[in-house]
């Protein structure tokens, strides 16, 4: 009789050599576990949606779930575990590479299968940056000085408060140069390219942070079944892109902290460069550039290797001040000097309001005070800072307001299991034209017309909706489990920079604006460490399982 011992490959965490990396660690796990174990609890009991009735809008809508059926699913999914559990060395047996190969071969497929099918056209803020890009790269600088097309901007230019938009338009400028500027095609196929290097660098990062074949194997097949963000490649926009670049540039950092040779410091290079791609495509990727930085930093103390401090420093300001330099560039080529852009603080006025959609979504109130105080970036902030103070206040004197205010913002966003990745394309134009009755398009969707008679049937897409609602909860739920086995395990530096990204994430859309497409990115994150958490559970349900010969 043979004996698999789950033990003899599973990580086992890094012995504590400071105290900062202790303390860090463990609080950076602890927050995590709070606001993602809130979530996996409610996500048991009920779950946000897009209101199919509200024509053309982003209406939330908060539902009770079946909590016996759920208890079911998450009990076949520890059924799921025991066989994993009891076969595990078969399993095995399967090479990473072919493992590798295949997600990246088979999310390829599937998304460009997606894309060529939708073809979606850009609109709002997404064609604005479209259309700027492609008149860029024809020499035309227009752009710079009014709004592409009629916009609530009015006649003033769209970069003239959104100066991070130039990034993206900055990257799809130079794709458009090379792939032609007639349609958003180029961007949206460069999405699922994204995606799949998105898919492979978690593998890699698995593979240097748990030393697990078996999580690897978890996590391919976790991965494989993660289609909201194949979804969201038809969404023209830079979220998949900026995210893939910043995992990918923390995999070389990850690398650097886990090489012993006199020339690891040559691992920041490719991370600067990757790290400045993603805050160009994104510009929340920030929160990545502070993760990284601060996980360097305590890895620095660690190792007392103080003359990498230049490094940190050089991957900080570069990642930092790269949007600055192309909006210095567009300035320089167009003659069109940009002032002041909208401030954060604006921002958080918009994330600390009521909207029609959910608390802290879009409501406009930033565009509002730009426009009323004519543009004047000093006054809007100041106007803002007024009204913050007083929601503020609101917070302070109202507990009960408070605590529903917030709570429907986190489960708004983050128990949304679609992450808006149909409705995105579902809301705009298609390049074809109408989409015809006989396509299974007209299946995956789901709208009602002002009467709340259906446009689309709908039929797959409410399947899909049950599958996601599921897919999310098991995610949360496993990563909770995670978290808990990493505590035990005490957390190290290397592990602590991924979750403070989560950590970092959650916080500034629980500020800021809300929105649930803007969680798609993070929740592949969340599917990462529940693949260890899985992981964990296989070898917990009973660390020693007979297997015949």
């Amino acid at each position: 009789m043979q004996y698999i011992n789950f033990n003899k490959d599973a990580w086992k965490g890094t012995e504590m050599k400071n105290p900062i990396e202790k303390i860090c660690g463990m609080g950076t796990t602890l927050l995590a576990l709070l606001f993602f174990g809130i979530v996996a609890f409610a996500s048991i009991l009920e779950t946000s949606v897009i209101d199919p009735n509200h024509f053309g809008g982003e209406l939330i809508l908060y539902k009770n779930d079946n909590v016996f059926l759920n208890l079911v699913w998450i009990l076949l999914f520890l059924l799921v575990a025991i066989v994993f559990a009891y076969f595990r060395e078969t399993f095995q047996k399967i090479p990473v590479s072919k493992l590798k190969i295949g997600l990246f071969i088979y999310t390829m497929i599937l998304g460009t299968i997606w894309v060529i099918k939708v073809q979606c056209v850009p609109a709002a803020d997404a064609k604005q940056v479209f259309d700027a890009a492609a008149m860029f790269a024809k020499g035309d600088m227009t752009p710079m000085t009014v709004s592409t097309w009629e916009s609530y901007l009015g006649d003033l230019s769209y970069f003239q408060p959104f100066h991070h938009q130039l990034g993206l338009t900055f990257l799809s400028e130079k794709l458009y140069r090379v792939c032609g500027f007639e349609t958003a095609l180029p961007l949206e196929l460069m999405n699922v390219v994204c995606l799949a290097f998105l898919y492979l660098g978690l593998q890699k990062i698995a593979e240097k942070l748990f030393r697990s074949k078996g999580v690897v194997l978890i996590l391919t097949v976790i991965l494989a079944l993660c289609l909201q963000p194949v979804f969201m490649t038809a969404f023209p926009y830079g979220i998949i892109i900026g995210f893939s670049a910043a995992i990918w540039a923390y995999y070389f950092v990850l690398c650097f902290m886990q090489s012993n040779s006199a020339k690891r410091a040559l691992y920041i290079l490719p991370a600067t460069i990757l790290m400045v791609i993603g805050v160009l495509a994104k510009y929340n990727n920030l929160i990545f550039v502070i993760a990284i930085t601060m996980g360097l930093v305590i890895f620095i103390i660690r190792e007392k290797d103080w003359v990498s401090l230049i490094l940190v420093a050089v991957f900080c300001i570069v990642s930092f001040n790269c949007m600055n330099f192309v909006v210095m560039h567009y300035e320089s080529k167009s003659g069109v000097e940009l002032k002041p852009g909208i401030s954060q603080t604006a921002f958080l006025d918009m994330g600390l309001n009521e909207s029609y959609m959910a608390p802290g979504w879009y409501n406009g109130i930033t565009i509002g005070l730009y426009k009323k105080n004519g543009g004047d970036s000093e006054l809007t902030t100041k106007a803002a800072k007024e009204d913050v103070s007083k929601r503020i206040e609101k917070f302070k004197s109202d507990g009960s307001y408070c605590r529903s205010f917030f709570s429907k913002k986190i489960l708004s966003q983050w128990n949304e299991p679609t992450y808006e990745s149909i409705w995105v394309s579902q809301v705009k134009a298609h390049y074809y034209g109408e989409i015809d009755q006989k396509s299974w398009l007209n299946k995956v969707y789901q709208q009602n017309d002002e009467n709340g008679k259906p446009i689309y049937d709908g039929s797959w897409g409410k399947k899909l909706d049950s599958y996601f609602n599921v897919y999310q909860m098991l995610m949360f739920v496993m990563f909770s489990v995670a978290m808990v086995s990493l505590l035990l395990k005490r957390c190290n530096v290397e592990t602590m920079t991924l979750i403070l990204v989560l950590v970092g994430g959650f916080l500034y859309h629980l500020l800021f604006e809300a929105k649930s497409q803007y969680c798609v990115s993070y929740f592949v994150l969340i599917a990462f460490f529940a693949a260890y958490g899985t992981y964990v559970v296989a070898k917990s349900i009973e660390l020693k399982l007979p297997i015949k010969k």
